[in-house]
């Protein structure tokens, strides 16, 4: 989980990891949660990253080897699907103004009335941006890990999904090969695909950030593959 590579990264610099936390201007509060499986919002994971000079992908590398070698698919497989869905730590989606949403709609390549419109089921890329600024995708991923309470953050959240499966299906995970992860929900997936609403409500929603992480871990993309493509 992300709190053993914090530490395991923390013994290399030499530090404690509460003493990392203090010269990070993190809250002991947020270790404990860490402690309990869940995973730093992008701001935070940026400044962690930055402070041990590692890529973000590495900091939630869940099947690298941390503080024992996983000596086969079965195990990695087993440790991916432990991975909690965090509802204790969903936090408000970050207000976007009209501005960030033009700026979203122009990274992942769609019109901004798709984007914001979860009516609009199939997704068609057209000029993908060839932003480098990380600082979007980050707002990318904050969206997908916050509890959307309106409806143009919950149409963003499932919007943005849509974009995931279409690169996913590009990179050969279409439907029925996702059909096959047990990390993802079924039921959700298949309202994301369709739009076919579940009779539990809670599964009428876009990917959480730890799908994306799961989706990550077993389709060996990156976050930005998983939003503009390779």
């Amino acid at each position: 989980m992300f709190w053993e590579k914090f530490q395991y990264l923390s013994e290399i610099k030499g530090m404690k990891p509460h003493a990392v936390l203090k010269e990070l201007e993190i809250s002991s509060g947020s270790a404990n949660n860490w402690k309990k499986g869940t995973i730093p919002n992008g701001e935070i994971l940026k400044k962690i990253a930055d402070y041990f000079e590692v890529s973000i992908d590495s900091l939630l590398d869940f099947d690298e080897n941390v503080s024992v070698r996983l000596s086969s698919k079965k195990s990695v497989l087993k440790k991916l699907n432990a991975i909690p869905q965090r509802f204790n730590s969903l936090k408000a989606v970050v207000e976007t103004s009209d501005e960030q949403k033009l700026a979203i709609a122009k990274y992942v390549g769609c019109p901004i009335w798709w984007l914001v419109n979860e009516q609009n089921i199939k997704f068609e890329p057209k000029d993908i941006s060839s932003e480098t600024d990380s600082s979007i995708l980050f707002m990318i991923l904050d969206i997908m890990d916050g509890c959307a309470d309106n409806d143009i953050d919950k149409a963003m959240q499932i919007q943005l999904s849509r974009v995931v499966l279409y690169h996913l299906n590009e990179k050969g995970f279409g439907a029925e090969k996702l059909s096959e992860f047990t990390g993802i929900d079924q039921k959700k997936l298949h309202f994301i695909t369709t739009g076919e609403e579940n009779k539990d409500s809670s599964l009428n929603y876009g990917f959480n950030f730890s799908d994306l992480v799961y989706l990550k871990s077993v389709t060996g993309s990156d976050y930005s593959c998983l939003f503009v493509g390779e």
